[in-house]
């Protein structure tokens, strides 16, 4: 399975994401490896302090996105799940993105900021699934809090694009930056709620690509 994880807004957790699901993943028994797309390579210098006797996770930097697709089909011949970090840009490498993937997730912070950037990537979706219809969608709430008016009535607004919403949901969690730091998961962490929540997603995850036959457990 390949998992592309996108939005043309920096900031909204690709990366914390793409790497927290990587582990849970590896964890579960999964072969796993990332490919950072962001000429930043945040996921290339987490996998570069990650402790050696965590799971093995490859990570491997593609900012070219001519070459994209072939490295993504090359990297799954070897692995069950790549997972592809996304670049925060309007830019050839976002439509690239999109057609490499059997999935795809759109982390998103409830914030105006955030709902406005999305018509932008609506527009570039719309524009992919001109080459390839079946692209399999999904919104991801993160930093969510179910106290906050204005986070539940994202989920009303964000129905607009006819894109489903993950009952999964990420909190604003110290954990998430921490791990980041020290090339972990939350899973690896001892915040309990952190990992639960993160395992959720990644069983949630799981289930819609055995309905949809990307992956065969």
């Amino acid at each position: 399975m390949k998992i592309g994880i996108t939005n043309l807004k920096g900031g909204v957790g690709k990366t914390t994401v793409s790497q927290n699901l990587a582990v849970c993943f590896a964890h579960m028994g999964y072969k796993v490896c990332i490919v950072d797309t962001d000429t930043n390579q945040n996921s290339l210098a987490w996998n570069g302090v990650r402790d050696e006797e965590l799971p093995n996770i490859l990570v491997v930097g593609a900012t070219d996105s001519n070459a994209l697709t072939k490295t993504v089909d090359t990297l799954h011949k070897d692995h069950e799940i790549v997972i592809i970090d996304g670049t925060p840009s309007l830019s050839k490498m976002t439509t690239r993105i999109i057609l490499s993937s059997d999935l795809l997730l759109i982390p998103i912070l409830p914030s105006g900021h955030d709902f406005r950037s999305m018509t932008q990537f609506f527009e570039r979706f719309e524009q992919a699934k001109e080459f390839r219809n079946d692209i399999p969608a999904y919104f991801l709430l993160n930093q969510y809090s179910n106290n906050l008016n204005v986070h539940s009535d994202m989920k009303g607004i964000l129905a607009q694009f006819d894109i489903p919403i993950l009952e999964s949901t990420i909190r604003n969690r110290v954990a998430y930056n921490k791990t980041g730091i020290e090339g972990k998961g939350v899973y690896e962490y001892q915040d309990i709620k952190a990992k639960a929540e993160m395992v959720r997603l990644t069983k949630e995850l799981l289930d819609k690509a055995e309905a949809l036959n990307f992956l065969q457990n």
